[in-house]
């Protein structure tokens, strides 16, 4: 048997484009004709490639925990900083993006929103994800304390947790919010709290 002929798309660029099809349209909102579009690939070559419409999502969110949660938690231990202006930089960043009226929020938040309780299997890629950014969060928080910017009596893990919730707030706040002011006094606010 001969092999089929060679695909004519890349599929890691394909798989950004639905990443960032699902981003703005949400799992139930794209549709299969959404995605030949924005992937400009035919049906056959995105069944073949990827699966079903669902095996798909679950690769797009994986592509966002490699990609756009990974950056944050590179930004949080950049090495040419120290760990709580870390912190501050990455937590005002997403202040900025999410006050712009442009933000899509965050992936992982829109999937949780529209995932139905009984899906298992989404709440526990969802909750591996967002473990990722908590983990780097309290590397982050636990340095700061040692270099004594972080109060000393805070639990690291509950802050980080405490910050995982505030970023997903201002992420799901970021797609309907007319005041771009409000998620940077949210931050600054949330950072002076930490302080000794």
């Amino acid at each position: 048997m001969s092999p089929g002929p060679s695909k004519t798309f890349d599929p890691d660029q394909a798989l950004l484009a639905a990443r960032d099809t699902f981003w703005r349209l949400g799992f139930e909102g794209t549709g299969i004709s959404d995605l030949e579009g924005e992937l400009g690939i035919g049906r056959k070559s995105l069944y073949d490639t990827f699966g079903n419409k669902r095996e798909l999502y679950l690769k797009a969110l994986q592509c966002y925990a490699d990609t756009v949660v990974q950056r944050l938690c590179e930004r949080l231990e950049d090495p040419s900083g120290s760990a709580f202006a870390n912190l501050e930089r990455t937590l005002e960043r997403l202040a900025r993006h999410h006050g712009t009226g442009e933000s899509l929020g965050c992936l992982l938040g829109v999937a949780m929103a529209q995932a139905p309780r009984e899906d298992e299997e989404l709440a526990q890629l969802v909750r591996t994800y967002l473990k990722r950014l908590e983990r780097a969060l309290e590397r982050a928080l636990r340095q700061a304390q040692l270099d004594g910017d972080v109060r000393s009596e805070l639990s690291p893990r509950d802050t980080a947790r405490n910050l995982v919730a505030l970023t997903q707030g201002l992420a799901l706040m970021g797609r309907v919010s007319e005041k771009p002011a409000m998620p940077r006094a949210v931050v600054r606010a949330s950072l002076a709290a930490l302080r000794p």
